[in-house]
């Protein structure tokens, strides 16, 4: 088995603090994107802060690896980090960025890893402009 990896880290600026807060609507928003890319979840974990901002923290660990993500409400960021050995990573992170509403800011990074890797490269793939008012 090829041990090429695909990793894509999002740092999303919305201006949803309810959203950033709930719990479980940010699982159903993440399970259903993990859903409709077919990949298969086999474990979650979450916890919703209730001092500090009143953040969440969660990880689907996947068959082809994980995605994880931490809410920041008191200043409307999400961190998203999506992991995956197979070719549907990049689909999961375009359906992300077309699921989230609100988003003002949004900036997608990528990192190729496994074991033919000499240097480590951090690569941008893609950024996305600033909301224009």
């Amino acid at each position: 088995m090829e041990d090429l990896g695909h990793h894509y880290v999002l740092d999303v600026v919305l201006d949803d603090e309810i959203f950033l807060k709930n719990e479980h609507r940010l699982q159903v928003f993440f399970q259903d994107i993990l859903s409709k890319t077919n990949f298969k979840v086999i474990g979650f974990l979450s916890h919703k802060f209730t001092v500090g901002g009143e953040g969440v923290t969660g990880i689907f660990l996947l068959s082809e690896s994980h995605l994880s993500y931490h809410t920041y409400p008191e200043s409307n960021y999400i961190s998203i980090d999506l992991y995956t050995c197979g070719e549907k990573c990049l689909s999961a992170i375009r359906e992300i960025e077309a699921s989230l509403s609100s988003v003002t800011r949004i900036v997608v990074r990528y990192i190729e890893r496994g074991s033919h890797i000499n240097t480590p490269q951090f690569n941008k793939v893609s950024v996305t402009a600033e909301k224009v008012n």
